[in-house]
Parts: C-alpha cells; sequence; structure tokens
C-alpha cells in the first residue's frame, strides 16, 4: 500500500499547477454542473492539455469546482481539487495540502 501511495502525490511545477487551474476554470465555463445533480463527467476527449498530462481516473465539474481524481480510492482517492472559493472545498480543510494558489491536492480523507 505505501508503494502505491507514494506515486500520487501533487505536482510542485508553478507552471503546470497554473494551466491547471486556467484548464479547470475554463471547463466550469465551458461545462457547468448539470441540474439538479450538481456534476457533470467531462469525457477524456474534452480535457485540457494540462489536465489530461495528468492522467487522471475522472474529471467531473461540480457546482462548487472541479475534481480532477488521479487515483480512485474508497474514501476520496487521490488528485486535485480547483474550487470557486476555497470555502467550497468538498472534504475537510485537514485533507488537502495547497501546492498552488487556488489548486488543492488531497489524499483519501
Amino acid at each position: 500500500m505505501s508503494l502505491l501511495s507514494g506515486c500520487n502525490r501533487p505536482i510542485s511545477d508553478a507552471n503546470k499547477l497554473a494551466a491547471i487551474r486556467a484548464g479547470a476554470q475554463a471547463l466550469m465555463k465551458k461545462y457547468p454542473a448539470e441540474r439538479p445533480k450538481n456534476w457533470r463527467k467531462i469525457s477524456k476527449g474534452k480535457w485540457p492539455a494540462a489536465i489530461a498530462d495528468l492522467y487522471p481516473e475522472d474529471v467531473t465539474v461540480h457546482t462548487w469546482g472541479v475534481d480532477i481524481t488521479t487515483k480512485a480510492y474508497f474514501d476520496g482517492g487521490y488528485g486535485y481539487d480547483v474550487p470557486v472559493s476555497k470555502a467550497n472545498l468538498p472534504m475537510p480543510a485537514a485533507c488537502y495540502s495547497e501546492p498552488s494558489r487556488g489548486v488543492f491536492w488531497h489524499g483519501p480523507c
């Protein structure tokens, strides 16, 4: 298990993180969350390059922001959340680190 979790870490390249944030913001504008379910799965062919380069398992636009799941796990998995506002993050604050302004990394929580 520790070997698997060792591969799931946030990137630290500031330019890549800024591109992920910009890509997530573009997805929110182009593919807003559907009502009444308040989310929308984004198919692989529609992912911006910076997000596709993460090789995510899933990308979902929610009313609160974008969830980029890089490794699914029963308790939230690993990935990035790009919220409209930090206050809108869906998991407790202790579950996140912020490798770049507006881009949050989480593991299972």
